[in-house]
């Protein structure tokens, strides 16, 4: 496009929103592995693919966006921001129903716990509420945009701070639930009989999505931030619309391979001891269902365990195997 210079800063942000896409589609094909593996996948595995894939298709348009960039013509000019403007959507509903997907599972560890249920219930519709002043956000332009001459003919019209608000509503109200579903771990686990070392590590590995408050916090800022609005600044602001659904993605996987690190520990020792069958404890019972469970769940609906945390007459489920 005439007047911009920021074809190098493109090709390295469609390089680094391929390299979050790819990294996430790495710890979800794995969290799905060892779902299948170990356990049986459910809701929130459902939620985030669905994520996943809105986020590949966010990353196609970029793509798009970008290889249009350098044709000067106004249906070209167009064109960038139709795809601009659809990738920053679909990236918004990505980064809402990952944590949508976070919540769910964090219903299976508070399923004796009414308040923190009804609590989690609540930040899924407070996550997907907020999706209405982000898209006004996306859609609605600015009046007296300077970039109006490219964008395609539109009735409508708000002013920029009004805009700059809905859309500082959106990234802020998220950050707050990234930060409260990161904390929520802590205060069930306490409650647990577990390992002191056990129950740090497990929260600190269920806690990783208030990571994401940090791109948040910088996504806020640059939200808010007076500029020309030229094209580097907002293939800038393209970068930041993918880390927070991809690190949520990541973040939401790591603790799931503590499962796989243990079946991995498990056969390590099996085989340095010849002759000696090592049973799996007790809440692995909890990762296999019995016929009768199977037949009455559907493929994504198979939540684990029986009433009171026992299966086939034994107890103590651990919340690892329950994410697991």
């Amino acid at each position: 496009m005439a007047g911009y210079s920021g074809e190098d800063q493109s090709a390295e942000i469609n390089v680094a929103v391929w390299v979050l896409i790819g990294v996430s589609t790495l710890f979800l094909g794995a969290r799905c592995w060892c779902r299948l593996r170990f356990a049986r996948l459910w809701w929130d595995d459902l939620v985030l693919a669905v994520s996943w894939m809105l986020l590949l298709a966010a990353g196609a348009l970029v793509s798009c966006a970008i290889a249009v960039v350098h044709d000067e013509s106004d249906d070209a000019r167009r064109a960038f921001f139709r795809f601009q403007n659809t990738s920053t959507w679909l990236a918004a509903l990505a980064t809402s129903w990952t944590k949508v997907a976070f919540a769910i599972t964090l219903t299976k560890v508070v399923v004796q716990e009414p308040v923190f249920l009804y609590f989690l219930w609540f930040m899924m519709a407070v996550a997907n509420l907020i999706l209405i002043p982000g898209s006004l956000s996306i859609w609605i332009p600015a009046c007296g945009d300077p970039r109006a001459i490219f964008r395609p003919a539109h009735p409508m019209c708000w002013e920029l701070p009004v805009l700059q608000s809905l859309g500082g509503s959106f990234m802020g109200t998220g950050g707050v639930i990234d930060v409260l579903l990161a904390l929520l771990p802590w205060l069930i686990l306490r409650k647990l009989q577990l390992e002191r070392r056990e129950k740090i590590g497990l929260s600190i590995a269920m806690s990783l999505g208030a990571i994401t408050g940090v791109v948040v916090i910088m996504r806020t800022f640059f939200q808010f931030v007076q500029g020309d609005y030229d094209y580097n600044y907002m293939v800038f602001m393209l970068l930041f619309n993918f880390l927070e659904p991809a690190a949520t993605i990541i973040a939401q996987t790591i603790p799931i391979f503590r499962v796989l690190f243990r079946h991995v520990r498990r056969t390590t020792q099996a085989s340095k001891s010849p002759g000696v069958h090592i049973h799996p404890p007790a809440s692995n019972v909890e990762l296999v269902p019995t016929r009768r469970e199977v037949s009455k769940s559907p493929v994504w609906d198979r939540a684990s365990g029986s009433e009171n945390g026992e299966s086939h007459g034994k107890k103590g489920v651990e919340p690892g195997d329950m994410l697991g």
